[in-house]
Parts: structure tokens; C-alpha cells; sequence
């Protein structure tokens, strides 16, 4: 996967879960956290709504 690949990945679920336009240096972050190889922890205050 290309890092443009990855970026955009991380883009889409960001704002998938939060509704909203994440701030590309929340998305640059996330992005080189993965390529690390870091553990990304998404805490869940309320159940997700299923369909």
C-alpha cells in the first residue's frame, strides 16, 4: 500500500466515525503512526448504531 493509499484510508475512516472533516495533521499523524507499526486504541463511549 502507497502512503497516498494509506492517507486516504486513514482519511476516509476518520471521518466515517466522527462525522466530520479531520484535520489533515490528525490524519498525517494517524498515518505515520501506522507505518510504525503502532497500536491505534479507538475508544468507544456509546454503542455504534448496527443496521
Amino acid at each position: 500500500m502507497t502512503d497516498d493509499q494509506l492517507r486516504d484510508g486513514v482519511h476516509r475512516a476518520l471521518r466515517r466515525f466522527t462525522q466530520d472533516q479531520p484535520p489533515a495533521c490528525q490524519v498525517d499523524s494517524i498515518t505515520a503512526l501506522i507505518r510504525r507499526g503502532a497500536r491505534i486504541d479507538w475508544p468507544v463511549t456509546a454503542p455504534l448504531a448496527c443496521a
